[in-house]
């Protein structure tokens, strides 16, 4: 390229009239189809929130758009959501009819949460009704609908806010690790050539003791739930508000948008289309930017982030590469990231050629289109060339472009029956424990962190196991040798590998392995309870979450302590334990209309 003097001239999609109108007609006519349900009102907010972030600030567009998203929400009950888009419309100058509508529709919102101040929009909602000329055809409508909503409020208000999901069960780590303050002391970080660095016990780990609670370096929102979910803090969100700027960023609040800005999006803000508009990975060529960015904001100069690459590149302890100079394995320093695999020496040439050329596209377009540099750089190839801070940056992106398919964790989300990805986060910790297809921890995700817990007695001196996805009851042991080669880079040699444990459909079950009648019954009366819990966990129907966990902690002990190899009922009493973890956490609910 430099060679030819060729230059990229690439441009992304920006905020635009057409499509704003066209998303908010798409969502006028799912709203208005029959068998309205919830599902279908989540896609009718989607596109509306699209019509949103295509819109100009300040302009028609996004006032209806707000207007039109307002009255789904109060479709599917969420009042409180409603009234704030009723608000962001009525900034705008509309007509008198659709101020009628608006007020009209606050009004039923506020009666229907038991809103003192509902007199207030009450009286608006009849002066701009009385401004309506008599020929108005929806005028009796609103008519009809405002002297329905007055007897209503003739009988009084009710508080009746609106339902909030369940709290979170508030776990703790008993005493925390004075190396990862964030991590319990019962672990610690060990080195050896055979499993590089992991995680083992330090005593005895019972079932369900807190391993750790680690908040994201970074993090990334899937692209799919842009519109449906805060680009910030990754909840749910049926009433964002955009980017002044792009169309690929909403958010919670105004208080999520500021944080967000500081944090990076003030760089890749003008970037961010162009990646969705030529990327065919762009959460991970965007996740690699963002990290960039990140580590450029906290490290205050390119000198000091130079001096910390040097720190972790010349450590001669691979045990606390990472650590700060407080030797402590800190989760919001960009050292903790920088020390994570790459796996260089392990990936083919191709491989490396690929990520090589895409981390120069990255930083062609960080760099002429951003002023990350303090000045946009010329779009020219010998501009990047000749900049040191830019060949510092451009390896920096390369590096992750290489450490995120290793070492991102899912952040995840229970959809029904499903655990679906909310968006991806980079945790150092938790990247430092070694793969089981038989994992003996588990992680669930909820708010701005992720818990980790023992799944079963855990020996001191015993290595804790993570699980990378492919577990052993589910996919065949090949298809999950081949996948670990692939993108991991090793050999499973976990015990379930090992012994070539079958799927759960070819397990034992406890009748078939133990012969013991006084363990045969100790083993009945343990899991007595069991298939209820196993129903409950499936529609969600449980009123005390804690009271369960426990019980199906002690049902893991006794098969622990009395069966010897993997059996049916084994994972059926782990994989319940793990979704009721779950709904603790990270939900997304849909709607009753």
């Amino acid at each position: 390229m430099h060679e030819q003097n060729i230059s990229l001239d690439v441009k992304g999609v920006s905020k635009n009239l057409i499509d704003s109108v066209q998303f908010r007609e798409q969502g006028n006519k799912l709203f208005r189809t029959n068998r309205l349900n919830g599902y279908k009102c989540i896609k009718a907010i989607e596109l509306y929130t699209r019509s949103i972030a295509y819109a100009n600030p300040s302009s028609e567009e996004l006032a209806l758009a707000y207007a039109n998203r307002s009255a789904v929400l109060l479709k599917i009950h969420k009042y409180e959501l409603s009234i704030q888009d009723i608000d962001r419309a009525l900034v705008f100058n509309h007509s008198d009819e659709l101020k009628v509508k608006l007020y009209v529709r606050k009004v039923e919102c506020l009666i229907s949460i038991g809103e003192s101040s509902v007199k207030e929009d009450y009286k608006n909602a009849l002066y701009w009704l009385n401004k309506l000329p008599s020929n108005n055809p929806n005028k009796k409508y609103f008519q009809l609908k405002l002297q329905y909503l007055y007897q209503q409020l003739k009988r009084g208000l009710k508080k009746n806010k609106e339902k909030q999901q369940p709290k979170n069960l508030h776990r703790k780590i008993k005493s925390r690790n004075v190396e990862v303050p964030y991590a319990s002391d019962a672990v610690a970080i060990e080195y050896n050539d055979t499993y590089g660095r992991h995680i083992v016990a330090t005593r005895d780990i019972s079932p369900g003791e807190v391993i750790a609670i680690e908040k994201p370096y970074s993090s990334l929102l899937r692209p799919t739930n842009i519109y449906t979910h805060c680009s910030n803090c990754l909840e749910v969100s049926l009433a964002s508000i955009p980017c002044d700027h792009c169309v690929y960023a909403m958010y919670c609040s105004e208080k999520c948008k500021l944080e967000n800005w500081k944090k990076y999006h003030d760089v890749e803000c003008s970037i961010i289309s162009i990646l969705f508009m030529i990327s065919d990975y762009v959460k991970f060529d965007l996740f690699s930017i963002r990290i960039t960015i990140q580590a450029i904001k906290e490290s205050k100069s390119f000198k000091t982030l130079r001096k910390w690459i040097k720190q972790v590149d010349e450590s001669k302890d691979p045990r606390t590469k990472g650590f700060s100079s407080d030797m402590k394995l800190h989760g919001d320093r960009y050292i903790s990231v920088y020390s994570l695999v790459t796996n260089t020496k392990h990936r083919f040439i191709c491989d490396l050629f690929k990520k090589t050329v895409d981390s120069s596209l990255l930083l062609y377009i960080l760099a002429t289109n951003t002023l990350i540099f303090g000045n946009k750089l010329e779009p020219k190839i010998s501009a990047l060339l000749n900049n040191e801070d830019a060949i510092l940056i451009g390896g920096l992106i390369l590096r992750h472009q290489q450490m995120i398919p290793n070492n991102v964790h899912s952040f995840t989300e229970e959809y029904g029956l499903d655990a679906r990805e909310r968006g991806i986060v980079v945790m150092p910790f938790y990247s430092l424990f070694n793969h089981s297809c038989n994992s003996n921890v588990v992680r669930y995700s909820r708010a701005k962190e992720m818990v980790m817990c023992a799944l079963y007695p855990i020996k001191k001196g015993e290595q804790l196991f993570d699980n990378y996805g492919k577990h052993y009851a589910i996919i065949q042991q090949i298809n999950r040798q081949n996948n670990f080669l692939r993108q991991y880079f090793f050999l499973c040699k976990c015990t379930a590998c090992k012994s070539d444990v079958p799927l759960y459909n070819d397990l034992y079950y406890i009748k078939e392995v133990v012969q013991n009648n006084f363990d045969r019954m100790k083993i009945k009366t343990a899991l007595k309870n069991l298939k209820e819990y196993i129903s409950l966990a499936i529609t969600d129907k449980m009123d005390d979450k804690e009271h369960i966990i426990q019980e199906l902690l002690q049902m893991i002990q006794v098969l622990h302590d009395h069966i010897p190899m993997p059996t049916r009922e084994i994972n059926d009493v782990v994989e319940t334990l793990k979704r009721v973890y779950c709904l603790t956490g990270n939900k997304f609910v849909l709607p009753k209309i």
